[in-house]
């Protein structure tokens, strides 16, 4: 564990002046393996203890998954919670690190990119991360909120 909150955690990324997730990875001194031992049904797993990440090679949307386990390195204390959440999807610890992956993921995309709040398209930012469409309503309640936007129903088309 880096930090107590995911504010706590997102404040002192934000004031690194990137959201790049190599970037992050480096300053933080956290290690992600891409591997092919994971059993399909886990997407990665994490040791915060020594800041390292196992990714599962074969996950579809190895992106999102990089930076969901990265949020874990920050702000999980052991390894026991992550076992038992990651039975459990809908946990408060596994929406915490997609809220932080995602936070993460648009705030990258908005400045590669060099997007204008009114000009975000969710359905373009899920397809750079190849995001899995389970993802999408949260990263769109993201957005909005981080971008000051509305994003109607119509933009999932």
């Amino acid at each position: 564990m880096i930090f107590t909150t995911l504010d706590e955690a997102l404040t002192d990324i934000q004031s690194l002046g990137t959201w790049d997730l190599d970037h992050l990875m480096k300053h933080y001194e956290i290690a992600c393996h891409y591997v092919d031992t994971l059993p399909d049904n886990i997407n990665g797993y994490t040791i915060p203890d020594t800041r390292t990440c196992f990714i599962n090679s074969k996950v579809e949307s190895p992106l999102f998954v990089c930076h969901h386990e990265f949020t874990h390195v920050l702000l999980d204390k052991s390894t026991e919670p992550l076992i038992d959440a990651s039975f459990v999807s809908n946990s408060k610890i596994e929406s915490q690190a997609n809220h932080g992956a995602l936070y993460v993921m648009i705030n990258n995309y908005i400045d590669k990119c060099n997007i204008n709040p009114d000009d975000f398209n969710i359905m373009h930012f899920a397809a750079a991360f190849d995001l899995d469409s389970k993802y999408i309503l949260d990263a769109r309640n993201i957005a909005e909120k981080i971008l000051g936007i509305n994003i109607y129903s119509n933009s999932f088309m």
